[in-house]
């Protein structure tokens, strides 16, 4: 015992001082004492022997407080993910079976939590009682991961991938969860994840064509399955670690007491010897002192021992927490440290093999072998900073450099180091540095360069707004369109610039957008610096950062000056004539159906009279060109002078002129405004000292009276001004239905013409379009022709305004289409594709279902819907407006394309051009018969419509080529497509395969 035999050894080493004899001293020490540290000793054994034994069910309590400790949010969880795969599977399966599922699931969440909650109040660390707690746990994920089994098992749509996928991100997303919570016990992880996979996996094995992998899930599986188990070797052996620390602790508590008691027992000890000096008299007095200083010493020897342990074990701590944190900040900075040896060459290195692919071994030395690998444009500059520094010229050695990565690629490093350690001649002998790589960052910087360079260089005004929307940046285009300058504009509010005098309404519904949408565009008038008013389509944009948080808006914009001029001049050649100034056919039919909708809204009446000059062929042959167009000039000017009822004069042709009279009374009115006209004619002109008298030919129709369509109404009047052509000219004429000659002729060809739809005598023929680019022949325009039985082959011009009146333009346009998509077939069968464009009439498009038929059309003839096109006349497209572009865009979406036929000779084609969902543009022959003629405004009028066409995206087809020169003319344009008499006519199917194939060869 240890007051024993500190006695002993005190006796021993004084015993050479002692005057007591031995006798006494064997008398004092056989003295009885207590004996409670015997007692005390295996006390503290047989607790160890316990806290040892209690390890199992520490660690088991562990586990399974593990287990239920967050498993409230692996219950809440997975009740969001079921409410969120029932929402998904809502319309595809049972309600009431989808509704028992997430009840079961509901109830199942439910007994779990509580059963938490009874956990955390009742549990004891009794063996029995934690297993007892872990099979109910484990026995409610097996319920758990059942039910989701028979979710994507058997409530699941088979052929949906979407909710197969959703499901299975659902699953896959708690069982990752659960990984994190049922691996301290790994059976209760499997309890939850087999029956949750393995019922989809066997399904997948089983079912023919399984639209997930059935391997991809059972690899998947297994990838759980193994996290799972490495996972929980892990949490076993942090939670027997953390047993272990607590049992440790205990035994330290355990000890502390012992040696607490030991204490106790040494001061009885000091007690007891206290009080046998008493009885050991005056002698034993300086004995006891002795003893007593002794111990004393001990005691503080102990103590400073133990504080310089404690104190060098923290210190070891401490010096190992500072290595890793050096260690991790040096892996998180991956920068490669180095140390070179400059009297062995010998370079130690950190992520060499990383920076380099290289291993330390295959380069041994600094210089010697990393010269070969630096890029030959690098290695001098290198090479003159790091001798720098060898020579003490610099402080610090810094270069930037390529080096060939072993596998081929050049990498940019940055060296960054110094010398250390110097001889007594200043030569250095050690150095020490960084290196790390910065490819990523120099190939950043040179996409920032080229970007701001961009940015300098584009043509159009950038500028750059802060979140709060002020100027921050602008570019060179900007300065230069506008007159201001950085300096001027940056820190103003992009409301209230000099630039941007915009109204608050439009600043915040600017704003409100980009908030919203993200992008905000439109056309605004501004002032330039200089007082200068200019129009700008401007476009904003926001920009966002990688945080998804809005941190600038991005905006450019062009000066379209420039731009509105030109729209104004191609809208003046193509709605005015050039060389009268009054209207032309363009802006006249715009007008007429703007009179004639406008009747029909009011209930009101237009009257339409057509004029043509008597005999003005001759004035032009005789007197000339010049004399006949100021005929026409002097013409043009009185009747914009003098006629102030209507509401339109136009040019129609050479000496064509029409006149719309818009609300008018009575017919009596109309024909005093025709004497008026015609007076006004008759007047003499004096034109280059000749007077010339003329007359005048005028035709009138009327509406209502007379009809209700536009063109009929034209035509009307034009019959009427023919009648009065036939006898004699210089008068004027109403149309009557007497006039329409050959009725019965024309009841014939009716009743043939539905004949011939029941008997099928319509035919088609095909006239090629020649892509100009290719020289080749790659799309058609399919034309109806009548193989009538007696007279032979009758042309669309005989019969089609028939069918229009009659309303047998839709059956005849149904069955083209028809024998056009069976033509397409037949030679895609035999290797050749064409492209064939097949008109479409007005009735077509407003009547029926057109986009039924066109889709069923394609199908029946199972052939690409790119090979389809559809032609439309202006008519068609200005009927009803709304209706046609709706039905346009569905057949549109189904692969067809879309041209508007006869561009530039209607009401539509410029006004609504822009409104229909088109992608081809067809010039009509009219723009290409006089561009060689002395009249230079038709070829500039043809260029600026091909121009307008390429500007919208649209191709460009023109018809009606029928010279070289016109073709020629037509490829220095970069028309696209000709299509005309001189390259061919209209053929049968067949004559147009070997005509393709002759042509193409």
């Amino acid at each position: 015992m240890l007051p024993k035999t500190f006695m002993q050894q005190f006796f021993l080493s004084e015993g050479s001082v002692m005057v007591m004899p031995i006798r006494e001293v064997l008398k004092i020490t056989t003295t009885p004492r207590p004996q409670t540290d015997m007692t005390q000793a295996r006390s503290s054994q047989e607790q160890a022997s316990s806290s040892v034994s209690a390890a199992n069910p520490s660690l088991l309590k562990e586990q399974v407080s593990l287990l239920y400790r967050d498993s409230n949010t692996y219950y809440q969880l997975g009740m969001g993910c079921a409410l969120v795969c029932c929402t998904l599977l809502w319309s595809y399966q049972a309600h009431p079976i989808l509704i028992a599922w997430l009840v079961c699931y509901a109830l199942l969440t439910f007994g779990g939590i509580q059963l938490n909650k009874k956990f955390n109040r009742q549990c004891d660390n009794a063996p029995k009682s934690l297993q007892h707690w872990k099979k109910l746990f484990t026995l409610g994920g097996v319920l758990v991961g059942s039910c989701w089994g028979i979710l994507i098992t058997f409530l699941t749509p088979e052929d949906s991938l979407f909710h197969q996928s959703a499901v299975a991100i659902c699953m896959t997303g708690l069982a990752l969860y659960a990984s994190a919570i049922f691996s301290a016990i790994l059976m209760t992880y499997l309890g939850f994840v087999l029956p949750a996979f393995l019922p989809l996996i066997i399904t997948e094995f089983i079912s023919p064509n399984p639209l997930i992998s059935p391997y991809i899930l059972t690899i998947f599986l297994a990838f759980l399955l193994y996290a799972s188990w490495r996972n929980h070797l892990f949490l076993k052996d942090s939670l027997s670690a953390k047993v272990h620390n607590q049992q440790l602790l205990e035994t330290m508590a355990k000890e502390q007491a012992r040696t607490e008691a030991l204490n106790q027992q040494l001061e009885q000890e000091i007690q007891y010897r206290r009080q046998t000096e008493h009885q050991l008299q005056q002698a034993q007095l300086t004995l006891e002192q002795q003893v007593e200083d002794r111990t004393l010493a001990l005691s503080q020897s102990n103590q400073k021992l133990q504080s310089a342990i404690e104190q060098q074990r923290q210190t070891s701590l401490e010096l190992e927490k500072s290595r890793q944190r050096y260690s991790k900040a040096v892996e998180a900075s991956q920068l490669g440290l180095w140390e070179w040896d400059l009297s062995t060459d010998e370079i130690f290195h950190s992520h060499f093999e990383q920076l380099f692919g290289y291993s330390d071994r295959e380069i041994p030395h600094f210089m010697g072998h990393l010269k070969p690998l630096v890029h030959p444009d690098d290695y001098p500059s290198m090479r003159r900073a790091l001798i720098a520094n060898l020579k003490g010229t610099t402080e610090q050695f810094k270069s930037q450099f390529r080096i060939e990565h072993k596998s081929g690629e050049w990498r940019w490093l940055e060296d960054s180091g110094r010398v250390i350690e110097r001889d007594s001649t200043g030569k250095a002998l050690k150095m020490i540095g960084t290196r790390r790589d910065i490819t990523d960052q120099v190939k950043t910087d040179e996409k920032l360069r080229l970007a701001w360079q961009a940015f300098e260089s584009s043509s159009e005004a950038v500028f750059i707004l802060d979140e709060h929307f002020q100027i921050t940046t602008i570019n060179q285009a900007f300065q230069q369109i506008t007159g201001y300058n950085s300096k001027e504009l940056q820190g103003q509010a992009f409301d209230s610039s000099p630039l941007w005098q915009m109204d608050t309404a439009l600043t915040e519904r600017i704003k409100q957008q980009l908030l919203q949408l993200g992008a905000w565009e439109g056309e605004l008038v501004e002032q330039r610096k200089n007082g200068d008013v200019f129009p700008e389509w401007l476009k904003v944009y926001r920009v966002t950062s990688q945080q998804g948080e809005k941190s600038h808006y991005v905006g450019m914009f062009s000066d379209l000056t420039q731009r509105k001029k030109a729209e104004e001049k191609l809208s003046y050649l193509a709605n005015y004539d050039d060389l009268t100034g009054v209207a032309n056919r363009n802006l006249f039919k715009d007008r007429l159906h703007m009179a004639i909708n406008h009747a029909r809204l009011n209930r009101s009446k237009v009257a339409l009279l057509l004029l043509d000059i008597d005999r003005f062929k001759a004035i032009n042959n005789t007197l000339g060109h010049d004399v006949g167009d100021q005929l026409l000039q002097e013409l043009a000017n009185r009747l914009t002078t003098h006629v102030h009822q209507v509401d339109t004069i136009a040019r129609l042709g050479a000496d064509e002129f029409a006149l719309i009279l818009d609300q008018y009374n009575s017919q009596d009115e109309v024909e005093k405004l025709a004497q008026q006209v015609s007076e006004l004619v008759h007047t003499p002109y004096m034109i280059d000292e000749h007077e010339l008298i003329v007359s005048s030919s005028i035709g009138i129709s009327l509406f209502p009276k007379h009809t209700r369509g536009l063109n009929i109404l034209v035509n009307q009047a034009d019959l009427a001004r023919n009648k009065v052509k036939q006898l004699g000219g210089s008068g004027i004429e109403f149309y009557t239905e007497e006039l329409q000659t050959g009725s019965l002729e024309r009841l014939k060809m009716e009743n043939d013409l539905r004949k011939a739809l029941q008997r099928d005598e319509l035919c088609v023929y095909y006239q090629p379009k020649v892509c100009l680019k290719e020289n080749r022949i790659t799309e058609a325009e399919a034309l109806v022709r009548w193989n009538h039985p007696e007279s032979g082959l009758i042309s669309p011009g005989s019969f089609i305004p028939i069918a229009e009146e009659t309303g047998l333009i839709s059956p005849i346009g149904e069955q083209v289409f028809i024998k056009s998509c069976q033509q397409i077939r037949e030679w895609l069968d035999k290797g050749m594709h064409i492209k064939l464009s097949v008109n479409l009439a007005a009735q077509q498009l407003l009547h029926g279902d057109l986009v039924g038929f066109v889709r069923q059309s394609i199908q029946d003839a199972n052939i690409p819907p790119e090979l389809i096109e559809l032609e439309l006349t202006e008519s068609s497209l200005i009927e009803d407006p709304e209706h046609t572009i709706k039905t346009l865009e569905k057949i549109k979406a189904l692969g067809v394309t879309l041209a508007i036929d006869d561009f530039g000779t209607g009401y539509s084609s410029l006004s609504y051009l822009q409104r229909f969902p088109l992608d081809i543009l067809k010039v009509d022959r009219s723009f290409l018969k006089d561009i060689h003629s002395s009249d230079p405004q038709q070829a500039t009028l043809t260029k600026a419509i091909i121009a307008l066409g390429h500007n919208l995206d649209m191709k460009i087809v023109a018809e009606g080529v029928e010279t070289r020169a016109q073709l020629e003319f037509l490829t220095s344009q970069n028309c696209d497509y000709a299509q005309g008499f001189y390259i061919s006519p209209p053929v049968p199917a067949q004559t147009f395969f070997e005509l393709v194939e002759n042509f193409n060869a």
